[in-house]
């Protein structure tokens, strides 16, 4: 089953950021709990910096898809030919 999602909408990029920020900051949770149980100390999870570091990651993620997003539907209408399904059997 496949969603449609249009990619030049701003919502489906919203919604980019909010899937990556929600999985590294569940990430982050993760790597920083673990940490704290093999070192065997009382770590106190502070959720506003690990919600600040999640959000910079996601942001640059989003920008830079959304940059390699723009110079690839740019290049597509320079020459569509060149991005057909089949490129072995091309002519």
């Amino acid at each position: 089953m496949k969603i449609a999602l249009s990619r030049s909408k701003p919502s489906f990029w919203m919604l980019y950021f909010a899937v990556h920020f929600s999985f590294l900051m569940i990430v982050l949770f993760i790597v920083r709990w673990l940490w704290a149980l093999i070192n065997h100390n009382d770590y106190m999870f502070d959720l506003a910096e690990m919600a600040f570091e999640s959000a910079v990651y996601a942001l640059l993620i989003t920008v830079f898809k959304i940059i390699r997003y723009i110079i690839g539907k740019k290049r597509y209408e320079k020459n569509p030919q060149d991005r057909r399904r089949n490129n072995l059997f091309r002519e």
